[in-house]
């Protein structure tokens, strides 16, 4: 095990945090033109001085989490024909959503303020995302005052705040979770663009520097956020990147892009932002992580799928696992290409650069649940 490092790794967050967002976030989507053209109609025109930010989440109350054991929520949800064959209580998953909030009018969402954000947290984020870890453990997804989409394009330094307020309510979530519900468990870490930004600054401010939570953590998804290898991972003591479908203790990552796609905006940004190692990390290796067959790099074919979920607009049943639908490829440079990327609905929220980043989890759903599983297995076969 890599000794502890004794300057603790919230030193440097809110620099970090203060650095990643104001180089934009918007070069990692989307070209200069459509990024000017976004923030004209999301970032909101007022200081975020003025904005109140309300009352914070007191998650010992159950209205403060989007799911928690014993509690009635879509992350528990199977897909058509999926029957659920035992979910392992002795592990928890704790899953931080990505961005539903896509109003200006505020920097920060509050937890129920905005319907159609509650709803995308509900109808997307619960049903299509956390869901897919639910086999793997008793899911723990705390709602938290997110940034709003807009934050991310702004070039003011008030998205910055933004991003660091929603990252305190993860944290408070978190700290929360450990002291009351945890008890001792082996644990999952996972989250989707704006939730694995934060899922990695968790890393970074309480799992790295705790060896006896480094030595629970079953496996971080950090989904949909750019990691750097050199940059990030290698400033968490005893945390690397997983190589191979049951290693544990150690961080899974990928960005899909389709066959064709265009990921320099994603590699500009990336070049250009600073790890948590307070470096720019130009020259490093952004991991890439093929979730077909779970090793960093290489290629895995369309039969290797084992089962896409397609998205569908209105609340219902999670329709059944399209097996087959695609494979993936690592790039050189990190990104993850489909190789068959799918059409018609798949596109509707297609980024620039053929982006699929609104899909990393819905391609490989199945693969997902079931690598989840078995690392959850595998942790507690080793530690029996």
């Amino acid at each position: 095990m890599a000794k502890h490092k004794t300057a603790p790794a919230a030193k440097f967050l809110l620099a970090i945090a203060a650095v990643i967002v104001l180089i934009l976030i918007a070069g990692v989507l989307f070209t200069s033109n459509q990024g000017t053209m976004l923030r004209w109609a999301f970032v909101p025109t007022h200081e975020i001085a003025s904005e109140d930010q309300g009352t914070a989440p007191d998650y010992a109350s159950e209205s403060a989490w989007a799911a928690r054991p014993g509690t009635e929520s879509q992350a528990t949800m199977l897909p058509e024909g999926v029957v659920q064959t035992m979910m392992l209580p002795e592990v928890d998953v704790f899953y931080i959503h990505p961005t539903t909030y896509m109003s200006k009018d505020r920097w920060n969402a509050e937890l129920e303020g905005d319907e159609a954000a509650v709803r995308r947290r509900g109808n997307f984020t619960m049903r299509y995302q956390a869901s897919a870890f639910n086999l793997a453990g008793q899911v723990y997804a705390p709602k938290y005052r997110q940034a709003a989409f807009g934050a991310f394009f702004d070039e003011s330094g008030q998205g910055v705040q933004a991003i660091v307020r929603a990252h305190a309510d993860v944290l408070a979530a978190f700290d929360y979770y450990l002291a009351n519900d945890n008890a001792g468990r082996p644990f999952i870490l996972a989250g989707h663009s704006q939730g694995a930004l934060h899922t990695l600054l968790l890393l970074a401010e309480r799992i790295s520097p705790m060896p006896e939570l480094r030595d629970r953590m079953v496996a971080a998804y950090i989904i949909g956020w750019p990691v750097s290898i050199e940059g990030d991972l290698a400033a968490l003591d005893g945390i690397g990147a997983c190589e191979s479908a049951k290693e544990t203790g150690c961080v899974i990552s990928y960005q899909s892009f389709s066959k064709d796609g265009d990921p320099s905006g994603l590699l500009e940004m990336f070049a250009k932002t600073p790890g948590l190692n307070g470096k720019a990390r130009a020259g490093t290796t952004m991991l890439c992580t093929n979730p077909l067959n779970w090793h960093v790099g290489g290629k895995a074919s369309r039969e290797a799928n084992l089962g896409a979920i397609e998205l569908l607009p209105d609340p219902g049943p999670i329709s059944a696992p399209i097996q087959g639908l695609t494979g993936a490829r690592c790039g050189q440079r990190g990104a993850l290409y489909l190789t068959e990327p799918p059409q018609g609905s798949w596109r509707e929220f297609l980024m620039t650069g053929e982006n699929y980043h609104g899909y990393d989890i819905n391609l490989f759903y199945m693969n997902i649940r079931a690598n989840a599983a078995a690392r959850a297995k595998a942790w507690l076969e080793a530690n029996r």
